[in-house]
């Protein structure tokens, strides 16, 4: 009847085997604790913390048949978020960085994949991304995610990557996305609203958004020359270099300009 039926065959594949591991090799995002007496590593599919001097490492999840993901310490040093697909599918952990007590479990909004779990200064939201290059945030408290912002445009991972990052009030975030001509814009988002602001024109690219401790300003890198390289499938634009700079961009009307 023209249909095809897919079969999957068990295998005895090295690489699918129990083994123990070791080295560092298999680490692969890290978060510093806000106090800086203990890191946060994904060590091969575990959430492990290790401390700078004194004290024992600790594996927060202990699960051999499941893959956590990327580690983010609460800004007040007591829980540790990261996603683990121990259901099946990815969802939002969030743990007591001592190892006891209850793991709290959020479903995420998005296209799996999830990375760059990012707290709101006061540890209110976790603003993310996922593999469809979007941004979230999502509500600890309540588990209500909302879509930040995406790109336009897929693309590869670098040219095409978003990057966002919260204000010191936790009212917005700052974050850049590709429009249409491919240029990476920035724009803020507030939480409260749930409404977006573009920042700049798209006549630059811009990436690495960052807010200065007192909120009177944003930093960005910013490239008046990376229009030839946006086009990245174009072997003519192979030896072109891309060159930033970092710009401030002033938040108030009574701020002084740098």
């Amino acid at each position: 009847n023209g249909r095809k039926l897919a079969i999957g065959v068990a295998a005895d594949l090295r690489e699918t085997r129990p083994r123990f591991v070791k080295g560092a090799n298999y680490v692969r995002n890290v978060s510093i604790s806000p106090t800086g007496v203990r890191a946060a590593f994904e060590y091969r599919g575990e959430i492990v913390t290790v401390p700078v001097e004194k004290g024992d490492a600790r594996n927060l999840t202990n699960s051999p048949g499941a893959n956590e993901r990327p580690p983010a310490w609460s800004p007040d040093g007591s829980q540790i978020a990261y996603v683990s697909d121990a259901s099946g599918e990815y969802e939002l952990k969030i743990a007591p960085q001592d190892g006891r007590g209850t793991v709290k479990t959020l479903k995420l909004m998005g296209h799996g994949f999830y990375q760059d779990l990012d707290w709101s200064p006061d540890g209110t939201h976790i603003a993310y991304a996922d593999n469809s290059m979007s941004t979230y945030v999502i509500d600890v408290k309540t588990g209500v995610a909302k879509l930040v912002g995406s790109n336009k445009l897929y693309g590869p991972t670098g040219l095409s990557e978003m990057t966002h990052a919260w204000s010191p009030d936790s009212k917005w975030i700052a974050y850049t996305a590709n429009i249409k001509s491919l240029v990476t814009a920035l724009s803020v988002y507030n939480v409260a609203e749930d409404k977006s602001y573009r920042v700049t024109d798209g006549l630059s690219e811009v990436s690495t958004p960052a807010f200065d401790k007192s909120g009177r300003y944003l930093y960005i890198f910013a490239s008046t020359d990376a229009g030839p390289l946006q086009d990245w499938f174009s072997l003519a634009t192979a030896d072109y270099r891309r060159t930033r700079n970092i710009y401030a961009i002033v938040l108030r009307n009574d701020a002084a300009n740098p």
